[in-house]
């Protein structure tokens, strides 16, 4: 332990709140007396305080991209929705009389299905969320469907 106390003492440190030669932190020292056989060895320990102004930095750069990309993420989710609900409106207006003419909304409910359980996978929406979104969609589908008559639902 003395040998290594011996080897710090030729380093050139500075103690107090002063920076040292190129480092970006500060060091911090203070003298502390180490419990050897020969008590007049004092060694100072020094502690090193990292710079937090650069780590809160990047984490602004990275917390703007992520927002970015996550609002994208949103948009399209709302996006895909109302084309689903125009869609269905247009046939409950037109008084489609068959099922196959769902066949077009039901590739857009597959589209704003994949695109809500991706946003689910990275963590954009609460689980809870998407499926609540995803039960929306198929809620307006069946709804169309009674409207029309052409869907009966199991009674319970």
């Amino acid at each position: 332990m003395t040998s290594l106390c011996a080897s710090f003492q030729s380093l050139n440190i500075k103690h107090g709140s002063k920076s040292v030669g190129s480092m970006r932190s500060s060091i911090v020292g203070a003298p502390v007396s180490l419990s050897t056989s020969r008590p007049s060895h004092v060694c100072s320990a020094t502690f090193f305080q990292v710079n937090a102004k650069q780590n809160s930095l990047k984490r602004q750069r990275v917390a703007e991209k992520n927002r970015l990309y996550n609002r994208s993420r949103k948009s399209e989710i709302t996006t895909r929705s109302k084309k689903v609900f125009v869609e269905i409106d247009t046939l409950v207006k037109s008084s489609a009389s068959d099922a196959k003419a769902f066949d077009g909304a039901e590739d857009l409910i597959s589209e704003a299905f994949s695109a809500i359980d991706k946003a689910v996978l990275k963590g954009i929406l609460h689980k809870n969320t998407g499926a609540r979104r995803k039960s929306k969609l198929c809620r307006y589908k069946t709804r169309a469907l009674t409207d029309l008559c052409l869907y009966t639902p199991a009674s319970a």
